[in-house]
């Protein structure tokens, strides 16, 4: 894996020799592609740079209190060229939406912090150790000498709480918390951030938790908790797939379970879009992985042609397989302890 020093070094290289700038992150925009866009995206333009944020899908309504979120430009394809392009958690340009094609700019900056990469770029910043694709754009302002504005710092701030789960997931360390404590330092408030991320709902939001919570169902004795949300649901709720930001995480706080998942409809004839959630040691991105996707140990997600039923079918019968050989490691385990 390219370091991190040499890979900072290309990045403040591209951006002290060019001038005009693309940024997207990946489909279904969350809290840390926005932060980190919109913060290097301020960055770069305080060093008199042209720089644009393009999105596939539209920004989730509890992100555009931050300063620039309803300026992101919504798009399913942009034509121009550019300089440079700057491309966070993406695995491949699909990822993203394919909004550019890679001969659309000159250089491309491949900033990634998931476990599932590719070398697609001419600069790859990856680094599955880092909390979020916000600690590395915090990292190229340290590389930079750049101090943090206070939109800055809460931009960062988004992308770091949201993508350690309020700093109680296992992607929290002590470089991400001495990260906060930077940010905090350049004007953040947590208190403010806690009120617009987590205390602040829609009437639609919160009706659709409540339809997704009916479906709540557990199974292989305990050890994994599902849900499904359907189009009729949103229909009815009059909400949108941006509102089921969160909604998983209630599986995950039935005790005894290992892995939380969530079916998700997508419109009639789309994919079903699968998150997962899960503890105690189960490795839920090589669940991803077996199904085309990826993410993170603890928190992943993947897309399955098909019904909502038939990937419920196909996707709990692997994960209880992949449970059946995690609990019989650990009983083999705790033979041999004795």
């Amino acid at each position: 894996m390219i370091s991190e020093k040499r890979a900072l070094s290309g990045i403040i290289s591209a951006i002290k020799n060019n001038t005009t700038f693309f940024i997207a992150g990946h489909l279904k925009p969350d809290g840390d592609t926005v932060g980190s866009a919109l913060a290097i995206q301020s960055l770069l333009r305080r060093l008199n740079k042209k720089a644009y944020i393009y999105c596939g899908e539209p920004i989730p309504d509890y992100l555009t209190f931050l300063p620039g979120a309803r300026k992101i430009t919504l798009t399913d394809k942009v034509n121009r060229r550019f300089d440079c392009a700057i491309i966070l958690e993406c695995v491949d340009f699909n990822r993203m939406g394919n909004l550019i094609a890679p001969e659309q700019a000159g250089i491309i900056i491949n900033i990634d912090h998931h476990s599932n990469f590719n070398y697609f770029g001419h600069v790859n910043y990856i680094n599955p150790r880092a909390s979020s694709s916000a600690e590395q754009v915090f990292n190229i302002f340290t590389a930079l000498k750049m101090p943090l504005t206070r939109k800055e710092a809460d931009a960062l701030y988004v992308g770091l709480v949201t993508d350690t789960g309020r700093f109680q997931q296992a992607n929290t360390t002590p470089r991400s918390l001495a990260m906060a404590a930077k940010l905090l330092e350049a004007g953040v408030v947590p208190v403010q951030m806690y009120d617009r991320l987590y205390a602040t709902k829609s009437l639609s939001s919160l009706n659709l938790l409540g339809r997704a919570l009916e479906t709540l169902k557990v199974s292989h004795d305990g050890r994994i908790a599902s849900m499904a949300i359907t189009r009729s649901m949103f229909r009815t709720t009059r909400s949108d797939a941006t509102e089921t930001e969160g909604i998983i995480n209630y599986a995950m706080m039935i005790p005894g379970v290992c892995v939380g998942i969530l079916f998700r409809e997508s419109e009639p004839g789309g994919a079903v879009k699968v998150s997962f959630r899960s503890r105690a040691g189960v490795d839920v991105n090589k669940v991803s992985n077996n199904f085309g996707g990826g993410g993170h140990k603890n928190a992943a997600g993947c897309s399955l042609h098909g019904t909502i039923v038939s990937a419920e079918k196909r996707v709990l019968r692997y994960v209880k397989g992949v449970l059946k050989s995690y609990v019989s490691k650990l009983q083999s385990s705790a033979k041999h302890k004795k």
